[in-house]
């Protein structure tokens, strides 16, 4: 029991750091692909446009993959995806290097790497579920240790991104995050245990739409990622929104822009570790989260000076990492596991779809506005609309019985 459990152990720290370094690299291009965008065409809207992509990667391409990860499992999954990243993310800078990058080209790359995340995201929870086991309240603290290491990486990515772009230019920064992907791939390769995808293959579940279907019966989840999808318009928008109030408003540069989308991550963090304390998980604290992230997002309309901004920034962070560490834990858990792969996938496929809404709104708003206001009055909006949707389902949870399929 005890080696069991050390190896178990071994595995997560291997999870862990495997995350946290892909997550600075990605990090770091999430300051240097908008700011190459911005600083070489003048245009938000093609700024916009190119982070909306990868979004729609995701929307478009989600369901499917998530047959893909119940073929593959988990552990391969992670390896076929960080592989196929890193590969789509150098080309951007070859291209670039070679004469050749265009914008129809940035939207292809950029789709062709959202189209591996809800798989990828999917199957470190799945991950995660059979190495900690079936306990929700340890699952939900060990999500967010996970969250919080995670978010720790995005705290430090943009800041750090914001820097190197500013002393090497867009470029080696997008080529350092697809080197950063290969460190994973080894990583999970050779800790992470492999698991058998008989049972998944071979289940009445082997439909691409299964996860759809399973989700479609709950009908107060089905709300609360309408609620939560709604909200992430305004993370969209905000992300798309905080480089262009760094511009004008406050007349800074990359690394300013860098700090604010940093503060995201570093509120995340706390709210990760706050998330490791709580021993007792009730759905007050969801409610909580989803309200705290809305009014921070009102905050940002009034004129504030840039460490105000941060921290409005990074008390979103804390709010949301606390609202999805729940979340997650308790899908991961009452989902049967010939189910979850699928499940998973297309919950986070969901949670997506409407982000490209958001980065294409606020890159619209940004062009054809002389100030943030109207791109910021989108964000919040979305915030405080999706919170109102979401909170009537905790309300109104039911228990899971024997009978009911996937009631959180």
């Amino acid at each position: 029991m005890a080696i069991k459990h050390a190896k178990g152990s071994r595995s997560l720290a291997a999870l862990f750091f495997a995350e946290a370094v892909s997550t600075l690299g990605t990090e770091m291009a999430a300051v240097a692909l908008p700011w190459f965008v911005l600083v070489t065409s003048g245009s938000p809207s093609q700024m916009g446009a190119v982070l909306a992509a990868e979004f729609a990667g995701i929307a478009l391409c989600g369901i499917p993959s998530g047959h893909l990860a119940a073929l593959l499992g988990p552990k391969r999954t992670m390896i076929v995806s960080d592989l196929a990243r890193a590969v789509l993310i150098a080309l951007i800078p070859t291209l670039h290097w070679a004469g050749l990058l265009s914008l129809p080209w940035l939207l292809i790359l950029g789709f062709a790497v959202g189209a591996f995340f809800p798989a990828y995201s999917s199957s470190q929870w799945l991950g995660m579920s059979r190495l900690v086991g079936e306990d929700e309240s340890r699952l939900a603290r060990v999500g967010g240790l996970f969250g919080a290491v995670n978010e720790g990486a995005s705290f430090a990515g943009p800041a750090l991104g914001g820097i190197l772009v500013a002393v090497m230019g867009p470029a080696p920064v997008l080529l350092l995050n697809a080197v950063s992907f290969l460190l994973p791939v080894i990583l999970v390769a050779a800790v992470m245990p492999s698991t058998s995808t008989s049972q998944s293959a071979a289940s009445p579940d082997g439909q691409i739409l299964a996860g759809v279907r399973y989700l479609l019966r709950d009908r107060q989840l089905v709300r609360r990622i309408v609620g939560v999808s709604v909200q992430g318009i305004g993370w969209t928008a905000m992300m798309a929104t905080l480089p262009v109030l760094a511009l004008t408003r406050f007349d800074g540069g990359a690394r300013l822009a860098g700090w604010f989308l940093a503060a995201y991550g570093a509120g995340a963090v706390v709210g990760g570790l706050i998330t490791t304390r709580i021993k007792s998980q009730t759905d007050h604290l969801p409610v909580l989260a989803v309200c705290g992230f809305a009014v921070s997002t009102w905050l940002l309309l009034i004129p504030l000076s840039p460490w105000l901004v941060i921290a409005a920034v990074a008390t979103g962070g804390v709010c949301y990492s606390m609202f999805f560490a729940r979340f997650f834990a308790i899908l991961a858990v009452r989902t049967p596991a010939e189910s979850q792969a699928k499940v998973m996938t297309a919950v986070n496929t969901a949670l997506s779809a409407a982000g490209p809404v958001g980065f294409v709104a606020a890159g619209q708003i940004l062009e054809h506005t002389p100030s943030t206001t109207f791109s910021l009055l989108l964000v919040a909006a979305a915030a405080t609309i999706g919170a109102l949707i979401v909170i009537p389902t905790f309300q109104q949870s039911t228990i899971p019985t024997d009978s009911q399929t996937l009631s959180v």
